[in-house]
């Protein structure tokens, strides 16, 4: 059982490309929750500028940015599986549905957060594919 929960160890760009992308899209997903919660408090702690939209849109590049390229690489070299790729694309979808809507209500934070969780979970599941690919694990990365 843990050796289905441990991340492997950063041996391939596609890994280090996707572990990149579970932090991302993590910390996407906990600003988009957590801000509206907070939004009050940012000015006392100094913290202001964490609300900017600036800082959600350069999150929301750099999530699409690394995804796209975690899940192309992985998906090309190593396990030739759609469903990283498609969980993805929800949770990217479903980010910026809701921020191009420009709804404010209770969806909204829940609604990024579930998206950006998504995003993370599909860049987990890269890794654990390629780690259960039997070329990667002979270290021949893109042959089956």
């Amino acid at each position: 059982m843990n050796d289905v929960l441990q991340m492997p160890a950063a041996g391939t760009r596609s890994e280090r490309w996707d572990q990149a992308g579970v932090v991302v899209s993590a910390a996407c997903a906990v600003h988009c929750t957590l801000l509206p919660l907070v939004a009050g408090l940012l000015p006392l702690l100094g913290l202001q500028p964490l609300a900017d939209e600036r800082i959600e849109l350069a999150l929301i590049a750099i999530t699409t940015l690394i995804g796209v390229v975690g899940h192309t690489r992985a998906y090309r070299l190593h396990h030739q599986h759609v469903g990283p790729g498609l969980l993805f694309v929800a949770g990217l979808s479903l980010i910026v549905v809701t921020r191009v809507s420009h709804v404010e209500s209770v969806i909204e934070p829940v609604a990024l957060g579930v998206g950006g969780a998504f995003a993370a979970a599909a860049h987990w599941m890269n890794l654990r594919l390629c780690r259960c690919c039997s070329a990667c694990a002979a270290g021949r990365p893109g042959q089956r």
